[in-house]
């Protein structure tokens, strides 16, 4: 027999086992007696032996097997509501935080209503949004598949799986079956235009750079929407203007989220009121830190999910 594989790391021994014995290739562990002798610390490192004659393909098949394992995308499990809500997110990439929760605590839905999240992302605001209003049913589209999978992951993992799923679509151009009216619909849009820095993260550049169409994306939230129903997005607020450029002329509130007391507003949440007559409203906003960096308790209290955006 050869050694394949001389190792310390239990998980590389174990993957590298298991990934043998898929393909028929029969290994024996040397050495794990001494290994147990001290103590089971690990110091001393133990020897994954295979045939002779099968030597060159577990070698092929372990160096392939380690390539893939290297690619795949790392994964975190973040808290979101205070601990109660477990988001499964990429460590690279954009990753959701305040944003999301903010735009799920911004939809007033009810329970028995249903929701539409374009470009879902990881799924947090739908599953923030699910987890806080009872009884709702909300769908994310989102265009990359690996993340609709890690979204639908979490929403079985935190129990919503029945209530909440994630389907590969793109935003912009959905399906028959989703072209309906929603009782409510959100998105958080790629905010940054042409004056922004690429990131060299191809996965992230495509989350946060509209490519100039963030209009498109407002139009198809608004063109979803039922009559009577809310289509609720957040933006940096320096885009505003061309925001209210696209969107109806009445029905819309605009809330400001100020970093600080007496700071210029960062973020706006924007709601259309479906065929509403109202004219614009600039709502009071949101304080989100006190001057020592703590979140203020009125931001503290959405963060935990304890309340909505607007009470």
């Amino acid at each position: 027999m050869r050694a394949l594989l001389k190792t310390n790391d239990a998980v590389l021994l174990s993957y590298a086992k298991s990934l043998l014995g898929d393909a028929d290739i029969a290994s024996v562990v040397f050495d794990e007696n001494a290994s147990a002798m001290d103590g089971s610390l690990g110091i001393l490192p133990r020897r994954l032996m295979v045939p002779d004659d099968e030597f060159e393909r577990a070698q092929a098949l372990l160096r392939e097997g380690l390539a893939r394992r290297a690619a795949k995308p790392e994964v975190t499990e973040d808290r979101f509501l205070g601990g109660q809500l477990v988001v499964r997110q990429f460590v690279d990439g954009f990753r959701a935080g305040l944003d999301a929760v903010m735009l799920a605590a911004a939809v007033p839905a009810k329970a028995g209503q249903d929701i539409l999240e374009l470009g879902s992302g990881a799924g947090t605001a739908s599953l923030c949004l699910a987890w806080r209003v009872a009884e709702t049913e909300v769908v994310g589209v989102e265009i990359e598949s690996d993340l609709v999978g890690l979204s639908n992951g979490s929403a079985t993992a935190n129990g919503l799986g029945d209530r909440v799923v994630f389907v590969p679509v793109d935003a912009l151009d959905l399906p028959a079956d989703m072209r309906r009216d929603y009782d409510h619909v959100m998105c958080n849009p790629p905010y940054h235009g042409s004056d922004g820095e690429t990131s060299p993260d191809a996965r992230r550049t495509e989350a946060l750079f509209d490519d100039g169409r963030m209009g498109e994306w407002l139009q198809v939230g608004v063109k979803r929407t039922a009559p009577g129903g809310t289509f609720t997005c957040i933006l940096r607020a320096d885009r505003l203007g061309e925001a209210l450029g696209v969107l109806p002329e009445t029905g819309v509130s605009v809330f400001p989220l100020f970093p600080r007391a007496g700071a210029a507003a960062k973020r706006v949440v924007l709601q259309v009121k479906k065929t509403s007559r109202a004219p614009l409203a600039m709502l009071h906003g949101l304080v989100l830190h006190e001057d020592d960096g703590r979140y203020t308790a009125e931001a503290d209290a959405i963060l935990r999910g304890a309340r909505g955006l607007f009470g």
